[in-house]
């Protein structure tokens, strides 16, 4: 009779496991390096361009659609932008009123407009102390919309404005043609 000689395998049980988990370790280095940052993003940009400031910003749009002179148009298109937060500018009475009581019930702190193409209005904020960081960086966060040149007769309100006492901001583009 033969005897059949029994085989060690306690070796390589050792390394199928280093090798697993050396996996599994990876598989989570790879998740948590690309999904935190992801988190912070999400953190840092939870304020900008949420529901309740897109609506709060159409009716910034409807009120400059509706009373804002055409003066005022021209020197956005030659300045690049221009604050409308004063209600005064407004020349169609009901306008004005619309616009004190919006500002008054949505807290809002600065309405701009600006040209489609918000480079000039981005220089502008980006290199003025005038401007709260926050808001430096909301306008640093918004696309140029420079490619599209076909938009000459569009411009674009932002609104700030404060929620518990935080400030969040929204734009949206406004036709004047």
């Amino acid at each position: 009779m033969k005897m059949k000689k029994k085989v060690n395998n306690r070796g390589f049980m050792l390394v199928e496991t280093l090798i697993v988990t050396v996996f599994v370790m990876g598989v989570f280095t790879l998740i948590y390096t690309n999904y935190f940052p992801l988190i912070g993003e999400y953190e840092r940009y939870k304020d900008y361009d949420t529901v309740e400031s897109t609506y709060v910003t159409y009716w910034a749009k409807a009120i400059a659609t509706k009373g804002l002179p055409d003066s005022v148009y021209s020197e956005v298109s030659s300045t690049g932008y221009k604050d409308v937060s004063d209600c005064n500018l407004y020349i169609d009475n009901s306008a004005a009123s619309d616009c004190f009581a919006y500002k008054a019930v949505n807290n809002i702190t600065k309405i701009y407009l600006t040209t489609y193409d918000t480079t000039k209005f981005k220089n502008y904020v980006k290199d003025n102390s005038l401007y709260t960081r926050d808001f430096q960086e909301y306008i640093a966060y918004l696309p140029t919309y420079s490619r599209n040149t076909s938009k000459a007769s569009y411009y674009r309100v932002i609104v700030e404005y404060d929620k518990d006492f935080v400030h969040q901001y929204g734009n949206m583009e406004v036709y004047h043609g």
